[in-house]
């Protein structure tokens, strides 16, 4: 064989080895290894089942009380509210205990008004299926005319939020959470 062969059989191999090297590890940086973990309560926690959250927002309807706001109207009753299904993502598309219009509302709401009719409280409720803890979950403040807080209980949600003509007040905000918080550990449930 001539040099010319020889050499051009030489690089062939190198670069047809070096190839085979660098797929190899191009193969083996693509194997990305993926752990999944499930996450198990090791307490079993205690949730309120459709019945006693019915009996928490009628005990909340009665007892919960604002400083300075009056309770001007409350979701006490009936009702149903329709939603489109891809909003709860292809589960519902009643918001009531199991999607249909047979059970109960998951959600229901009071609303608070001051004497000057110029800021309004309104303590919403979600029920849920499972069991989220006791927490503050969100504090949103925009600074001038609304004041969001999100608090969970259990497998409730409650938002308490404010709505102002003038500037929100977040004292009045937090406070009414506390009050909210407080007659939680009243009802009798």
């Amino acid at each position: 064989m001539n040099y010319k062969g020889t050499m051009l059989i030489l690089f062939s191999s190198v670069f047809l080895i070096a190839g085979c090297t660098d797929e190899t590890v191009t193969t083996e940086q693509k194997k990305v290894e993926v752990k999944t973990t499930t996450h198990t309560n090791q307490t079993k926690h205690a949730i309120l089942n459709p019945v006693q959250y019915e009996k928490l927002f009628n005990h909340m309807n009665e007892h919960l009380k604002m400083d300075q706001f009056q309770l001007k109207r409350s979701t006490i009753g009936a009702d149903f509210t329709a939603v489109d299904q891809s909003l709860s993502f292809g589960k519902r598309r009643w918001l009531t205990v199991d999607g249909t219009i047979d059970t109960p509302s998951t959600q229901e709401t009071l609303y608070f008004e001051n004497q000057k009719q110029d800021t309004q409280l309104a303590i919403h409720f979600a029920y849920t299926d499972r069991y989220i803890g006791n927490d503050l979950v969100q504090y949103q403040s925009n600074g001038d005319y609304g004041e969001l807080l999100i608090i969970s209980y259990k497998n409730i949600l409650i938002t308490v939020q404010q709505n102002a003509l003038q500037k929100v007040d977040s004292n009045t905000t937090q406070e009414a959470a506390k009050q909210v918080i407080q007659e939680l550990k009243n009802v009798p449930v």
